[in-house]
This record gives C-alpha cells, structure tokens and sequence, in this order.
C-alpha cells in the first residue's frame, strides 16, 4: 500500500473517532479496510449512525465485525456491531446458490463487487424480516454498500460467546432443554412468519446472551420459495439435533420439521 493511501487510511480513521488508538489498533484497520470501505463508514458516521469506532469483534475470510458506539434511527445512543464484507474476498463464489434463486434480486448483469453489494443488503432485508417476525435476531440499524450496522450482543464490548465457545458448560448456565425448545420456537418464526430459512444455522451461529438465544449470521437465509430451502431446512435441524444430543436431547428430525413448517 502507498504511503499516500496510508495518509488517507489513517485521516478517515481520525475523522472515524477511533476508540482505541495503538498501534497494534492501527495496524489491524489498514489491514482490512480498504479507502472505499472507510469513506462509506465516514458517510455513515457523518449521518450520526456511528459515533466512536471501537474494536475488533471478529474477523473471517468474508467480513469483519467492530464495536461502535452509535445511534439508532430515532437517534438513541446504542452499542452496534458494524459488520464489514470485504470487496476484494475471493470466498465470494461460495455464495452464489444462495443469491441465484432469490426472487427479490435480479443477478444478471453485475459485478463481482456489486454482488457483495447485494450480499449485503440480502443479509440487512433478512434481519429486518426475521426481527419484525418476532424472531431473536439483533436488532438491523442500516446498512450501505459492503457494510450493515446491527445491535450489539453483548456487554461491556465483549460480544456475548457463541454455543460452540461454550460447549459443555452451557449445561451449567442455562436449563439446555429449554434452550433447544427457544431455538425451534425460533426456527418455526423464522419460517412461519418471516417466511425464511436460515441456511448455516448451528452452534456457530447462535449467540447465549442472559440465557437467550441469538441468530446470527443471515447472509445466506433464502426464502422459503427458494429452489434450495428444504434442503437447507434438513441441515440446519441436523446440525441443531446434533449438538444438543451430546446433552442427552434426542428429538425426531421429521417431526421437528413438521411442526417448523407447520
């Protein structure tokens, strides 16, 4: 990168009110933000959107999650995730089959950037649709081009731990067949009333948070209409039965299945 480029990284990261500002800080922001990816986060920080960009949340060949202190719609100040696909990833085929077949994009003529553009704003209309179904999402705040600002779970900038980083001791936190009930109650939101289906839904993708469950991660959530929706159905009720068996809950995937789609 330029030395110029790098000026210009660190004077948006200035204007950003970076919260943290070591090095090892700076260092990981040039990394993975790019210009482009930083004059959007200005543009949303100059609508009000983000106020002081915190820490790293995680990383992944896809996107990148920082802390922020922001504000909503209603101008409430909020802690948000700031949720950033990378627009030079090469995992992007990876999410073709989840694109093609969704009648609410046309995907005929675009980019490979405006296809992450549109992975995007599928992931945001997702959040929206299961959160106004009544199903524990985080909250959608707005998204813009290769960035969606969402409500943060957790506390004190720590992000509430996944049920894989829990593992066994979830057992001694939560009451876990209550637990397995909430996500299939979830689950059949999901598709009765938001009329989606997660797609990658398991322990990786469900957040513990005050002994409630979160969906995370619905980027790739299809409509149920959508060519490839019971098949993606089957394997999110195998993977949740398959976590949950090693703490003694055996349920029939038929019948789980019957009472979700209803």
């Amino acid at each position: 990168m330029k030395e110029s480029e790098l000026r210009q990284i660190d004077a948006y990261l200035d204007k950003l009110r970076v919260k943290e500002k070591g090095m090892e800080d700076r260092k990981i922001y040039e990394e993975v933000l790019d210009l482009r990816t930083l004059k959007t986060l200005y543009k949303l920080s100059a609508k009000g959107y983000i106020r002081a960009l915190g820490g790293v949340i995680s990383t992944g060949k896809e996107a990148n999650v920082f802390y922020a202190d922001g504000r909503d719609d209603e101008g409430n100040k909020i802690p948000i995730a700031v949720k950033i696909y990378r627009i030079e990833t090469s995992e992007f085929y990876k999410m073709d089959e989840y694109l093609f077949g969704d009648k609410r994009f046309d995907l005929r003529r675009i980019s490979k950037k405006e296809l992450i553009f549109v992975w995007t704003e599928k992931e945001y209309r997702n959040l929206v649709r299961a959160y106004e179904a009544g199903v524990s999402v985080p909250r959608p705040v707005t998204y813009l081009k290769n960035i969606i600002l969402m409500e943060f779970i957790g506390e004190d900038e720590k992000p509430a731990p996944t049920l894989v980083d829990l593992g066994l001791e979830l057992k001694e936190i939560v009451d876990v067949e209550k637990l397995f009930d909430e996500i299939l109650d979830n689950m059949k939101k999901l598709y009765q009333k938001a009329e989606l289906v997660h797609a990658d839904l398991s322990e990786y993708n469900i957040m513990l948070f005050k002994e409630k469950a979160y969906f995370i991660d619905m980027g790739q959530s299809v409509l149920i209409d959508h060519p490839m929706a019971m098949s993606y159905l089957d394997r999110d009720i195998k993977n949740v039965l398959r976590f949950f068996r090693k703490f003694g809950i055996k349920r029939d995937h038929e019948e789980i299945k019957a009472e979700i789609v209803g």
